[in-house]
This record gives structure tokens, sequence and C-alpha cells, in this order.
């Protein structure tokens, strides 16, 4: 009888670790796709910047501050699963932003080359959260990556119409 106990002591314990380890994957996954949205958020802000016909300024800064609410959103499923949420996004898109104005500066603020620049940004987020929609996670969490996901399809297929309007 006692032994019974200490293997349901035991099992109770390795159930705990494993969803332990869930947590931690799911915090990483989660922490990765806090940079991609802060990289989008910057880029999508330094764009609309550069950008100027009002409709594409407009949609670039929405787009952007989707991608601060969904950073926002995101450091908050972090710490609600006992993480350290990443604040900030990365060096290289700092360096990006920067290529970003130096590039549509030099090609006398050609609208087409800021939309070439974020398509790439674009592939980066759709694809992360495709991935990452595609993992196993709580039900809060898949519903979060899943309006996430929506929202980057969205606002991409306005700037591509955007994009054709132009044209």
């Amino acid at each position: 009888m006692a032994f019974r106990g200490l293997r349901q002591v035991r099992s109770g314990l390795a159930q705990m670790r494993s969803n332990a380890m869930n947590n931690l994957d799911t915090i990483t996954m989660l922490n990765r796709l806090i940079v991609v949205s802060k990289d989008g958020e910057s880029s999508l802000r330094a764009a609309a910047e550069e950008a100027y016909h009002p409709v594409l300024k407009n949609s670039l800064m929405s787009y952007s501050r989707f991608f601060g609410e969904a950073a926002t959103e995101l450091q908050h499923a972090v710490k609600d699963l006992g993480g350290a949420p990443k604040a900030l996004g990365t060096f290289a898109n700092t360096l990006h932003r920067t290529w970003l104005h130096l590039r549509s500066s030099a090609q006398g603020h050609n609208e087409d080359v800021l939309l070439d620049e974020i398509a790439e940004d674009e592939r980066i987020a759709a694809e992360s959260l495709a991935r990452a929609v595609r993992e196993d996670t709580p039900p809060q969490i898949h519903e979060l990556l899943e309006r996430h996901y929506e929202g980057v399809l969205k606002h991409y297929g306005e700037i591509r119409e955007i994009r054709q309007q132009l044209h």
C-alpha cells in the first residue's frame, strides 16, 4: 500500500515537471513572438514616418499599433505562465530601420522601397505565428495566437491593397 502511494507521488511530480517543461516551452515561444512583435511595431512605425501617402501612412501606423498591442498581450501571457517577458526587439531590427531610412532617402522616398522592405518583416511575422498556432498550447494561449495570426493576415492584405491602388 505504501508503494502505491509513493508511485502516485512520483507520478504527480513527474506530471508537474512535464507541465513545467510545457510552460517553459510555451514561455520561450511567446518570448520569441514578443521580439517579432516589437520588431514589427518599430519597423512599421519607421516605415510610416517615411511614407507620404496619407492612406499608406495611416495603415502602417495602424499595423504598428497592432504589433505593439500584440506584444503587450503576449507579455501578459508570459507573466500569467510565471515567466519573465521580453521587453525589447532586436538590435538587428534597429539596423534594419536605419537601412530602411537610408534606402528610402537615397531613392527619393519611394514608397515601393518601403513596401518591399516591410514585406520581409510581414513574412517573418506570419510564418512565426503560423508555426505558433500549430503548437499544442493551452486554450487561452492558442486563442491569443490565432487572433494575432488573423490580425497579421488582415493588415498584410490591407497593405497589399494599398500597394495596388498606388500603382
